[in-house]
């Protein structure tokens, strides 16, 4: 499960995400629509950490992969000198923990237990993310296949360099998963001599080399030529039929009303309307959704 708890995230003074929060369960397939701006893409590389939240966490099988947000521990911020002080001025525990969320007063130095409970929490729950990453598989909107080495060479690049493969049995591997998309004869070519269409697929089929749990697509036909987007679409379909599990970013309509499990619909840096395909696109409730679909359908 990917837990993402009041994520905030900032670029300087612009917000881009603001009190997001959701799960991702196993075997969902999870996709993000809005408009430009939204926040979508931003909320997607956070879940990696291709992106650092400002504030908030993000949990993946019950390991931390963020700093410690105190703002989420009231049993933390209770044992920081700011707590401590406005208690002794005749606050109550709920209002003050309450009035400290929303005014951000923690401040850097906030006294021993404070610090030795932030750390004791760190220490329990925290993995780092370049083992996460193992378990999750990225697709970007630009393929991001290293143009000086063949189709093979990028197949079977991480999964030996992290040593999780030797390099036959990652080769064997890269050869199956081509053979599986049709393009087994392109493994000694350069991503220089491929289509858009067959570029993303072998995209997606590297992030498939390293086994992962979940994949994360960030809008991945956005930069195909309409006639190769379907090919691309149908690898996705045929991948969702298997059981991983999918956040996917998408202008594709009638993609996420076939394919999500659940749909959450951005405007603002807010989720700000989530449910099945048929709730979302069949009866939306919130008139900016109802606007964005009159737009896009």
């Amino acid at each position: 499960m990917i837990a993402v708890k009041n994520l905030y995230k900032n670029f300087g003074k612009t917000s881009v995400l603001k009190a997001v929060s959701t799960t991702v369960e196993k075997g969902e397939k999870v996709v993000i629509i809005g408009p430009s701006g939204s926040g979508k893409s931003t909320l997607l590389r956070c879940m990696n950490l291709l992106e650092e939240p400002t504030y908030g966490e993000i949990w993946v099988d019950d390991k931390l992969i963020t700093p410690v947000d105190p703002y989420l521990h009231p049993e933390i911020i209770s044992l920081s000198n700011t707590y401590r002080r406005m208690m002794a001025e005749g606050g109550d525990e709920e209002t003050v923990i309450a009035e400290i969320k929303q005014k951000d007063l923690l401040r850097k130095f906030e006294g021993g237990a404070y610090a030795k409970a932030v750390k004791a929490c760190r220490k329990e729950n925290f993995l780092d993310i370049n083992l996460v990453r193992r378990k999750i598989g990225m697709v970007f909107q630009h393929f991001n296949l290293f143009n000086n080495k063949t189709v093979l060479d990028n197949m079977t690049l991480a999964p030996v360099l992290l040593k999780l493969k030797s390099k036959a049995e990652a080769e064997e591997q890269a050869y199956a998963l081509l053979k599986r998309i049709g393009l087994e004869d392109k493994a000694k070519v350069y991503p220089s001599t491929l289509s858009g269409g067959q570029k993303q697929r072998i995209a997606i089929v590297r992030a498939l080399a390293m086994n992962p749990d979940y994949m994360l697509f960030d809008e991945p036909t956005s930069a195909l030529d309409p006639e190769m987007v379907g090919e691309v679409l149908e690898l996705m379909k045929e991948l969702a039929e298997t059981g991983m599990t999918m956040v996917i970013v998408t202008h594709e309509m009638g993609f996420a009303r076939e394919v999500g499990t659940r749909v959450l619909f951005m405007a603002d840096g807010q989720i700000a309307e989530e449910g099945t395909p048929a709730e979302v696109f069949g009866s939306p409730k919130s008139p900016r959704l109802q606007e964005f679909l009159s737009k896009v359908l």
